[in-house]
């Protein structure tokens, strides 16, 4: 069975580890991206037998009233992907930044995201979980152009 939970500064080293198998073997960026997840960022973590499956990271944009997240990452570990566990990171991050903005008094309205243009998974990704492609930055990317996505709530 897979949790899904809020990370916390006990899940430096387990993020830690995660990037050292799924990303690269380089304690020092291992240790700023843990940290930085945990303590830059809300980041929601899906986890199995006390292993990161996949994470979402977000936070708001603008002042509370105008009900605006960025979702700045969302990532499925190789061994888990096409169970459908990125989809629900993203409905459990519109749980919870539904009830970050309603505990403040406001509202959820709008769920942003950038991502490369080109990636073609992600575009039927986000397409398929009811984001709309809305703007293009050229050359945002050192690559690519970034394709800007929202969801309106």
């Amino acid at each position: 069975m897979i949790d899904f939970r809020t990370a916390t500064s006990a899940d430096i080293p387990l993020l830690e580890s995660m990037y050292r198998k799924e990303i690269e073997d380089h304690a020092e960026r291992a240790l700023r991206f843990a940290e930085d997840l945990v303590l830059r960022y809300k980041t929601l973590l899906a986890i199995k037998d006390n292993a990161v499956c996949g994470t979402v990271v977000w936070e708001p944009r603008g002042g509370l009233d105008d009900g605006v997240v960025e979702m700045i990452g969302l990532g499925v570990n190789e061994g888990f992907k096409r169970q459908g566990i990125a989809s629900k990171l993203v409905d459990a991050m519109i749980e919870e930044t539904s009830q970050f903005f309603s505990s403040k008094g406001y509202t959820l309205r709008v769920i942003l995201l950038f991502m490369e243009k080109m990636n073609e998974t992600a575009r039927k990704f986000y397409s398929a979980n009811r984001f709309k492609e809305v703007a293009t930055i050229p050359s945002l990317y050192p690559l690519d152009d970034a394709s800007i996505w929202t969801r309106h709530l």
